[in-house]
């Protein structure tokens, strides 16, 4: 029995272990790969989301939306002076106005592009489907539909004539609202931008904010882009009972 024991030959186990090794090492490169895949279709929906945006002339489809969006800053009254929540008839009279004064109305989309290619080449189905949070409040892109061909608007901002006057024409009043949900993502500046970018176009050559002057995130939005403190009316405004001041802040536009 020894003998025949002594002439077993049993593998060496260092074998085993090359084999072990290879192996694993073909799982973790395998894994890597579907894994960076996986992450690379994550970060292009996360930019997708985050950086599809358009800026158009709105129309009066798009006022059931710049309503919304101004009414929230109605309730929160430190952006507007109006002082009850405005319904989609009042502000057709508005839009009307603006548009007969060639006075612009622009509107913020973000747009889902539902068809995207990743660095390595596939092409994938994006799911960019409307996000709500715990309360129901839209938090991201919504899916082009027949009723909504474009996406969904999450800002708006307009100019308006400073003074009714004709020798005022040069001088426009800017506003700009951006959705409760949407704001700290840079929309508000996107807009402010492009507005300045198009108001020679209307013959504008000043341009003028109104603004409380407890508010400091609009203040310092406005300051980023060149706007100087023109001027400061006291406690001219009663929100209720809460007295503002208005920061007349201008811009020359050469």
């Amino acid at each position: 029995m020894d003998a025949n024991f002594a002439f077993l030959r049993l593998p060496d186990p260092r074998l085993y272990r090359r084999s072990n090794l290879t192996f694993s090492l073909l799982f973790l490169i395998k894994f890597g790969v579907k894994s960076f895949k996986f992450n690379t279709r994550l970060k292009m929906q996360e930019k997708l989301v985050a950086a599809k945006y358009e800026i158009s002339r709105a129309v009066k489809a798009d006022l059931a939306a710049i309503t919304r969006i101004y009414n929230a800053s109605v309730l929160e009254q430190n952006a507007t002076a109006t002082l009850r929540p405005v319904s989609i008839e009042e502000r057709e009279a508005w839009f009307d106005a603006h548009e007969a004064a060639n006075r612009p109305i622009y509107v913020l989309r973000e747009i889902c592009d539902a068809n995207l290619t990743s660095e390595d080449g596939e092409t994938f189905e994006a799911d960019c489907e409307r996000k709500f949070d715990s309360k129901g409040a839209n938090l991201g892109a919504q899916k082009p539909s027949v009723t909504n061909p474009k996406g969904e608007i999450l800002a708006w901002g307009s100019l308006s004539d400073y003074h009714p006057r004709e020798g005022y024409r040069i001088t426009a009043k800017i506003s700009v609202y951006v959705a409760p949900e949407a704001r700290g993502k840079g929309l508000g500046g996107r807009l402010v931008n492009f507005i300045l970018e198009n108001a020679p176009k209307f013959g504008v050559k000043n341009i003028v904010a109104l603004i409380f002057s407890s508010n400091a995130a609009s203040l310092n939005l406005f300051a980023k882009f060149g706007f100087a403190r023109w001027g400061e009316l006291p406690e001219v405004c009663d929100m209720g009972g809460k007295i503002e001041s208005l920061t007349i802040l201008g811009k020359k536009l050469g």
